[in-house]
């Protein structure tokens, strides 16, 4: 036996939708904390461990000719870096020491060293787009999404697994009612038998509840090979293996709340991911505006480095005597025919911000448009829940009293069997709208995120990755 609430559960924990929601999560998690990282200081150690070179050389002599020497030598080099990104103004400052020795093969054999103990370097794009501030403004957007998105994904999860759920039900009920249809079917073809004995029926009666019997047989074997699909398709949902037989329990009727498109459409406002995926989308668009009128024009970056540096034929001594190091540039790159790519980055970059300001406005409605139809949905699923209920218990009624009136002789095969009819659609009817409002409730879960038989908020509690 198993209960909605467990499928629920169980898909929740270990379906591949939810494995794969968890894995969107994780990767979000991850894209969130590379953000973060480049807004800290990042230390870097690179090295040559060793290089070894024998080449041939030219150089320009005095006499204005050139000559072709040997080099053939080992060296060494070693570098450490701390670097730190601006976000105010996309530029870097950075700390280095670095220490490089070079041991000559040939000739005199010597071991130099050349030291810089410390180094300042400072680079500075003038005209930016500065993608690091925009990715300041964006990335956090970003990961709140992904967190209400994976509570959705969960939502869903659930909603899916409601429809397998009771699609295995009603495969079930289906069974049972063409059992118990067999059964009646067999017994009123013994009781008519008898009756045609003693001429109270025609044998036209007689051939209908026989027919009757072979169709109730029939549609069992139906039923039993659907009842067999659906379970299996419930049982690989959930990740159990073909051993387990799922038997599903009649749920009981959904939370009965009290909703109002207003109070829904605030929730929904305050939780949604659609939020934050207009407030993201919104940003990218003009992202891509000011990227594209950074780099239309003139450019220019600034770079200035300023140390110490020394060096000499010991390791001690090369710390020692230190001489200024400095270096200042300026980088410029000035288009002087492009025939106006520029200007049509610009304006392409400004039409797709508007596309994305007009679908954003129309998904917007949209949105808005299915809180009310969701809410309409599970108020008027409520009603309809009574009327179903109550045809149900009307139905079963009628079929027993058309039963025994029968077994008397006082009515035809034909009331018999619309009797039994009405019986087993309204049994299906009550299932197939209590299924209506099972979903139409947890989309009003999924829409808004918020409990609404604990009055609180759905979150969901994060992996520790």
């Amino acid at each position: 036996m198993i209960t909605l609430e467990e499928a629920i559960r169980l898909a929740r924990e270990q379906s591949l939708d939810a494995i794969v929601a968890k894995s969107q999560l994780r990767s979000a998690y991850w894209q969130y904390r590379n953000y973060k990282a480049d807004l800290l200081p990042n230390m870097k150690l690179t090295g040559t461990l060793p290089s070894f070179n024998r080449t041939l050389s030219s150089y320009l002599k005095e006499d204005g000719t050139y000559k072709y020497v040997s080099s053939n030598s080992i060296s060494e080099q070693l570098s450490l870096a701390v670097t730190q990104n601006i976000p105010l103004t996309g530029g870097q400052l950075s700390l280095q020491s670095q220490l490089e020795r070079v041991d000559q093969l040939d000739g005199d054999k010597e071991t130099e060293y050349m030291s810089v103990p410390f180094n300042v370097v400072f680079s500075q794009p003038l005209i930016t787009a500065n993608p690091l501030k925009w990715s300041m403004k964006i990335e956090p957007e970003k990961y709140k999404q992904a967190q209400q998105q994976f509570a959705v994904n969960m939502e869903n999860i659930a909603v899916q697994a409601i429809s397998y759920y009771f699609d295995l039900l009603l495969a079930m009920i289906n069974v049972n009612i063409d059992k118990q249809n067999l059964k009646s079917s067999e017994k009123l073809m013994q009781i008519a038998q008898g009756k045609r004995e003693r001429g109270l029926i025609s044998d036209n009666d007689l051939l209908q509840l026989r027919l009757n019997y072979l169709n109730a047989s029939s549609s069992l074997i139906q039923t039993e090979q659907a009842y067999e699909q659906k379970m299996f398709t419930l049982r690989n949902y959930l990740g159990y293996n073909e051993q387990v037989v799922l038997s599903p329990d009649i749920p009981g009727e959904c939370p009965e709340i009290e909703v109002t498109f207003k109070s829904v459409l605030e929730l929904a406002n305050k939780n949604n991911p659609f939020r934050y995926e207009v407030v993201c989308r919104t940003l990218e668009a003009r992202k891509q505006v000011a990227q594209a009128k950074a780099g239309r024009g003139f450019q220019a970056d600034v770079y200035a480095s300023i140390g110490f540096t020394g060096s000499d034929n010991s390791l001690k001594n090369t710390y020692q005597n230190l001489r200024n190091r400095e270096s200042v540039s300026l980088g410029i790159s000035i288009p002087l025919l492009n025939w106006g790519k520029g200007k049509g980055q610009v304006e392409l970059a400004r039409s797709q911000a508007e596309i994305t300001r007009v679908q954003v406005e129309k998904e917007i409605q949209n949105f808005e448009q299915n809180v009310l139809t969701a809410v309409k949905q599970y108020q008027e699923q409520n009603r309809l829940n009574e009327i179903v209920r109550l045809a149900d218990t009307v139905a079963q009624k009628r079929y027993k009293t058309a039963y025994e009136t029968f077994v008397l002789g006082q009515i035809s095969v034909l009331d018999l069997n619309a009797a039994q009819a009405e019986q087993d659609n309204a049994r299906r009817t009550y299932i197939s709208q209590l299924y209506s409002s099972w979903v139409y409730f947890y989309t009003l879960r999924k829409l808004t995120l918020f409990d609404f038989e604990k009055n609180e908020d759905i979150i969901y509690q994060q992996e520790k990755y």
